[in-house]
């Protein structure tokens, strides 16, 4: 037997807009390229983020129809989880977004310009090598990158690919100097400078010195995402 597509909205996670109260269920996410806990079910984006539709049965025939995009790819579950610098596109409409953290929330959608819409920054979380001696990356968004080119990066490291063929546009390394975006926490969506990196320990996990202006922060590197040199590749608000 199959599972259920919906859940308790008092077990949705808190940055979802939606009435705790009114009633019992909302939408449930499926498995996918991002956890339950840091993404949006397609149809409460469409419906109570993006409030483009009113209800779930508009919901789903906007997605029957193939009017909707992310990454390139049309989507029609609308239980199908969106995540961290997923591109959203609807057909007809002429509006392209982006999921950011914005203002101390981890998810947020910010309209982008069409030109963008198949650029995304993919920030690396783990490298194995693989038969043939090739490094294989996995990124925060479930891809994974055979390097054929030598690119050398690192855990940490953001790709600027073009999706859905996932090219590799342009890297950015966790480094000094490099532009961030904070990505989870309290300042979710700020974005500054390193100034120092501080290697993990055993009790300890890898931490960067940030520059954001008119204060220095410390935080892990893991609530961290390459963005840039001097400003981001493209468009993420802020």
């Amino acid at each position: 037997m199959g599972g259920s597509n919906r859940a308790k909205r008092s077990t949705a996670p808190p940055f979802w807009p939606i009435h705790r109260k009114e009633k019992e269920f909302t939408i449930k996410t499926s498995p996918g390229p991002h956890s339950k806990d840091s993404s949006y079910a397609l149809g409460v984006l469409i419906r109570d983020v993006l409030h483009l539709v009113n209800t779930y049965r508009e919901a789903k025939f906007v997605t029957n129809s193939g009017k909707v995009r992310v990454d390139g790819v049309v989507r029609r579950d609308l239980d199908f989880p969106v995540g961290l610098m997923d591109v959203i596109e609807f057909d007809g409409l002429g509006k392209v977004y982006r999921l950011v953290p914005l203002n101390g929330k981890p998810l947020e959608p910010i309209e982008i310009p069409v030109e963008e819409k198949n650029l995304k920054l993919c920030k690396i979380i783990n490298k194995v090598t693989v038969r043939g001696g090739v490094i294989q990356y996995t990124f925060h968004d479930g891809r994974c990158l055979l390097d054929k080119e030598d690119l050398a990066l690192k855990v940490g490291d953001t790709c600027l690919i073009e999706v859905p063929s996932q090219k590799v546009i342009n890297t950015v390394s966790m480094k000094k100097g490099v532009r961030v975006l904070v990505i989870g926490g309290e300042r979710a969506g700020l974005q500054g400078y390193i100034e120092e990196l501080k290697p993990g320990t055993f009790t300890r996990k890898p931490m960067a010195t940030l520059n954001f202006g008119a204060e220095s922060v410390e935080l892990p590197t893991s609530l961290l995402m390459p963005v840039g040199e001097d400003k981001p590749l493209i468009y993420i608000g802020g």
